[in-house]
């Protein structure tokens, strides 16, 4: 593998994002046109706020928290959960999963210029806990699990029809982590097989979904995306406390571990360049945790990134006005409290 290795950002040129309050930041994800970045904070207590914040020319303006109805700051005893966004492909509009303390998951919606969340999909059309909340290549199909049957069941709501489908008849399996392939036919997931996680598709006429051979054995093969003809998913198969970034064709076959003992992001798929030709991360080692590293799928080139900091990780990129701008999350040092979020202008550098 060739490596290309790339001088230290000045973090001169790197701006933080500022919340009031701890918790650690994490799960970025900016909107199609590069213009708002949407980011979790977490107290590692299962209480997580969610917040929207505009970004102009690379510059991060002040958060607004996304506060779902019922509800205040969900580090309070009386609040609640709001995380895993997913931004609309053609308009500045997000899904999350929230809940009320102690109340039921369900799917929000709201568009970034006015954050004020409602809910998506009403419980008559769709009963349950829902999570993991997927947008199709055209933005009108949404997928979504539900634990209406007592196991994780992958639905499809139709924004034309305003209808609720399964995916497939239910299993007695657990599904998680649907994602739309680039025509929107096809569903990637996957699904709990004895204990651990194998990869799964079903193409829409379909009435069961199949293993993607390849992506399914040891450990955990999880949280895929389709990428043009292959899957990207994290597996574990070398076991407990070491993640690694998988390719395998869509169809089955070979598969590719393009980076080892990455730092696995809390709620998110492997995250990609805006052209999907290469593969983000953040390292676990410690001797490599200061930088954001980007691979290309076939395996041909690795850039790094230094940053200067400590545990990198939860990289998300975007372009906008013909520039190109890195999100990650970080500790300021080994030993800090809280991981901070950072925007910075990467054009040109890899």
């Amino acid at each position: 593998m060739i490596t290309g290795m790339l001088a230290l950002l000045s973090l001169a040129h790197a701006v933080e994002v500022t919340w009031v309050g701890g918790g650690h930041g994490s799960n970025p994800q900016f909107s199609a046109d590069g213009g708002w970045l949407a980011f979790e904070v977490n107290n590692n207590s299962d209480k997580v706020d969610l917040y929207v914040v505009k970004v102009s020319a690379g510059a991060p303006g002040a958060p607004t928290k996304v506060v779902i109805p019922g509800s205040s700051s969900s580090f309070s005893a009386s609040g609640g959960f709001a995380a895993a966004p997913v931004w609309h492909p053609k308009q500045s509009i997000l899904l999350f999963s929230g809940a009320n303390s102690g109340g039921t998951m369900r799917l929000y919606f709201l568009s970034a210029s006015n954050p004020a969340p409602a809910e998506y999909v009403n419980g008559t059309l769709a009963p349950g806990s829902l999570a993991w909340p997927a947008i199709s290549p055209d933005g009108g199909t949404v997928a979504f699990t539900t634990s209406a049957s007592g196991a994780g069941d992958v639905m499809l709501f139709s924004q034309q029809t305003n209808k609720v489908t399964p995916a497939f008849p239910s299993t007695k399996e657990s599904e998680n982590a649907p994602t739309f392939g680039p025509d929107g036919k096809r569903l990637v997931f996957s699904r709990k097989n004895y204990g651990s996680e194998d990869v799964f598709t079903i193409t829409a006429g379909e009435t069961a979904a199949t293993p993607v051979k390849g992506a399914t054995g040891n450990g955990d093969q999880t949280r895929p995306r389709i990428v043009g003809s292959d899957v990207v998913y994290f597996t574990s198969e070398r076991g407990v406390g070491h993640w690694d970034v998988g390719v395998v064709p869509v169809t089955g076959g070979d598969r590719r571990i393009l980076a080892k003992d990455v730092r696995l992001p809390i709620r998110t798929t492997p995250a990609l360049t805006p052209d999907g030709s290469a593969v983000l991360y953040g390292s676990s080692e410690p001797a490599k945790d200061g930088s954001v590293y980007i691979t290309k799928l076939d395996g041909s080139s690795t850039a790094e990134i230094k940053t200067g900091l400590a545990a990198v990780g939860e990289p998300a990129m975007t372009t906008a006005g013909g520039r190109t701008y890195l999100s990650f999350t970080a500790l300021p040092s080994s030993g800090s409290d809280w991981r901070q979020l950072h925007v910075i202008d990467v054009t040109g550098k890899f």
